[in-house]
């Protein structure tokens, strides 16, 4: 009975002495450096976007975030990855969900909407077509006069072969008959700017985000935005649907993706930490500074987001006819 008492005081005094030896084995997430896997070329927007959360998430509560661009196949190689990452919340793919949902419906990528599953939205660029400054090219209806009037010799280029850009452009072609205006491709929007810069391109299908610097510099003039209205930045930019329809309103939206079998409760970590950077004042500034918005929603209202655009795509595929 004595030997008996004295093993189950020392079990009381260890109990006593080491009370949160299991949970501190069990470290809190994410322990780790988390990789954001960017399925376009480095320079970007959403390149931008990442750093700025990268350099808040280090500062502010020591976690690191490892940036990973990773352009080409129009984004499905970057997304692939994602998909086939251990889902365990430590690799994101941070892709524009226009893009993301266009290639898909296109092409065989190896995954589908059911692998992943949404985190947080973080930002919705508008989509911009520009020129060179002191192009004669004035509106979307002079670059169509341009290239009809010069086939093959006029041209646009956007970060991708299935960018939505590239989609929108070619629903917008059907009312022009006639006109043969081919597409060049790069692996980023930052590429496009530059390509359109050293006059290596007519014009330049990207995002305001991207375009903003060179039209501020006076290199290139916008002819068209994707926005219900004319952008207060940019009030002389007519809309695209001024020119060719109210069909072409169109934002894209941006933010975190998961593995699909991701714990929901890391899921809910990330999209808080990443809401709170975005309410954070500095992180505004540093966005606004970048033509960037903070546009936060919920894993749940992001997943809406997904869902429609992803519907909206798929028919829009089917009207433009694109192979």
């Amino acid at each position: 009975m004595k030997k008996n008492s004295r093993i189950l005081s020392a079990l009381l005094v260890c109990a006593l002495l080491f009370p949160a030896f299991p949970l501190s084995a069990r470290a809190a997430y994410p322990d780790r450096p988390v990789t954001i896997i960017v399925p376009f070329g480095p320079g970007g927007a959403v390149d931008i976007a990442a750093r700025v959360l990268a350099e808040y998430f280090q500062t502010k509560h020591n976690i690191i975030l490892n940036i990973v661009c990773k352009g080409g196949g129009a984004g499905a190689p970057a997304m692939l990855d994602v998909a086939r990452a251990k889902p365990d919340g430590y690799t994101f793919g941070f892709p524009g969900i226009a893009p993301f949902s266009t290639v898909a419906h296109l092409k065989k990528t190896g995954y589908s909407l059911k692998d992943f599953r949404t985190v947080v939205q973080i930002t919705n660029m508008w989509m911009s077509l520009a020129v060179n400054a002191d192009s004669d090219i004035k509106d979307i209806r002079g670059l169509m006069e341009a290239a009809k009037a010069n086939p093959g010799k006029v041209n646009y280029a956007t970060h991708g072969a299935y960018s939505t850009q590239s989609l929108f452009m070619r629903r917008i072609l059907k009312t022009f008959p006639g006109v043969d205006l081919p597409h060049i491709t790069y692996a980023s929007g930052q590429e496009v700017s530059t390509a359109l810069l050293g006059r290596h391109v007519t014009s330049g299908f990207g995002v305001t985000t991207n375009q903003k610097p060179y039209v501020l510099s006076g290199d290139f003039r916008m002819i068209g935005v994707t926005s219900p209205q004319r952008l207060p930045e940019f009030p002389d930019v007519p809309t695209f649907a001024e020119q060719a329809g109210p069909e072409y309103v169109f934002g894209s939206p941006h933010g975190l993706l998961a593995p699909r079998r991701v714990p929901d409760e890391r899921v809910e970590i990330m999209q808080n930490l990443v809401k709170e950077a975005l309410a954070d004042p500095g992180v505004k500034a540093k966005f606004a500074k970048a033509g960037l918005s903070t546009d936060y929603l919920s894993a749940a209202e992001f997943q809406k987001v997904v869902d429609k655009t992803w519907e909206f795509l798929g028919e829009t595929i089917k009207e433009a006819d694109v192979q």
